[in-house]
């Protein structure tokens, strides 16, 4: 994965905000996943097709968040949800 990818969340995850936090079900993985603030917003900026980049510069628009950092961080949790198969990337 790099900047220019294109990532999707898939749409056969279901979610619910409950207070500040993001939990996402997977009936494919049976799992829960929870996230806070920044993971909540990537899932936001990935429900329609968003490059690596895009990602980042909408972080780093909420967030008082270095260019470098964000980068890693986002690639790191995007290759995180690409592992459980909660996104698609292209």
């Amino acid at each position: 994965m790099n900047m220019q990818s294109r990532v999707r969340r898939r749409d056969d995850p279901l979610t619910s905000h409950l207070g500040d936090d993001l939990v996402i079900f997977s009936a494919r993985n049976g799992k829960y996943y929870g996230t806070q603030d920044a993971g909540t917003l990537i899932w936001s900026l990935i429900e329609h097709d968003s490059t690596v980049l895009d990602v980042c510069e909408g972080l780093m628009h909420a967030f008082d968040v270095d260019r470098r950092t964000c980068e890693r961080d986002v690639i790191a949790f995007l290759e995180q949800l690409e592992q459980e198969g909660l996104i698609t990337v292209h």
